[in-house]
């Protein structure tokens, strides 16, 4: 332990060195000098992360004001507004007949198909319904079906073999509206699904357009059966007779399609002629 004079009051005590009063001024000068090295390093920080800073904001400014240049030189693209389809007076006239909002006897609708009937020739009338299941979902129909009048419908009907099915796999064509096919001959033309299958047309057990009696099945085609499918919406299009057919033909061909439908799937049911506008008929 270092001495020390005695102290003389008034005077301030003399340091010894190696004394206490010196070792504790010795520490207090480092911790100083020490905090002073330590507040400009964080000054330096400070400057440095300030101008960084700084930089970024003039950068996004700069962005900000290129862009607003190039807005201003790009030309405004015009947007193009789709034209609702315009239909012809005659069909504005036809429509007039009928009230929108009202669903039609099926008796009054035929009269008003005949009516609002647009084309020179003799046209058909059509059948338009929609079925839907009970969760909502379009329903997946198709089967067969005998009209008991005609529907002035000529249709042309192939029953398929080996070489009339190399033929369509190899033009890719399909003329013809219905295919029928034996079952031993199934194995052969499934290739053909490709080609037949998104046109409809590929003989179906479901439709009886598979059967082992092809040859039956096409007269029975031919006098007058029609096959009747929904769509991927669960639509049903279908024609049932001519214009120039009777009322009452029109309406037990109408009554016969209805019977082979399940009735508590029909959302809705409308008829027409040929390009004429269509008519809602009660269920």
């Amino acid at each position: 332990m270092g001495t020390q004079k005695p102290v003389v009051i008034g005077e301030s005590p003399e340091e010894v060195v190696g004394g206490p009063i010196a070792e504790h001024h010795g520490k207090k000068k480092e911790q100083d000098k020490k905090k002073k090295v330590e507040e400009k390093i964080k000054e330096k920080k400070f400057e440095k992360d300030k101008t960084k800073v700084v930089e970024e904001v003039e950068k996004k400014e700069e962005v900000k004001i290129e862009e607003k240049a190039e807005e201003k030189e790009a030309p405004k693209k015009k947007v193009k507004v789709g034209k609702a389809k315009i239909r012809s007076k005659k069909y504005q006239k036809a429509s007039t007949l009928i009230d929108r909002a009202k669903k039609y006897d099926i008796v009054e609708a035929f009269e008003l198909v005949k009516k609002t009937s647009l084309t020179n020739f003799n046209g058909n009338v059509e059948v338009h319904l929609r079925l839907l299941s009970r969760t909502g979902k379009p329903e997946n129909i198709r089967g067969m079906l005998k009209y008991p009048n005609s529907t002035g419908q000529s249709i042309k009907i192939v029953i398929l073999d080996e070489k009339i099915a190399s033929e369509i796999e190899k033009t890719l064509k399909a003329d013809a509206d219905i295919y029928i096919a034996s079952p031993e001959l199934m194995p052969k033309i499934a290739k053909l699904a490709k080609i037949l299958g998104p046109k409809g047309k590929m003989p179906n057990p479901k439709s009886g357009t598979i059967t082992e009696n092809p040859e039956k099945t096409k007269k029975e085609l031919e006098a007058g059966q029609a096959e009747y499918k929904s769509d991927s919406y669960g639509n049903i299009h279908q024609v049932i007779g001519k214009v120039s057919n009777d009322n009452k033909k029109l309406e037990e061909n109408f009554r016969a399609l209805l019977a082979v439908l399940p009735s508590d799937r029909i959302t809705g049911i409308s008829i027409c002629a040929t390009m004429g506008p269509g008519i809602k008929v009660q269920i």
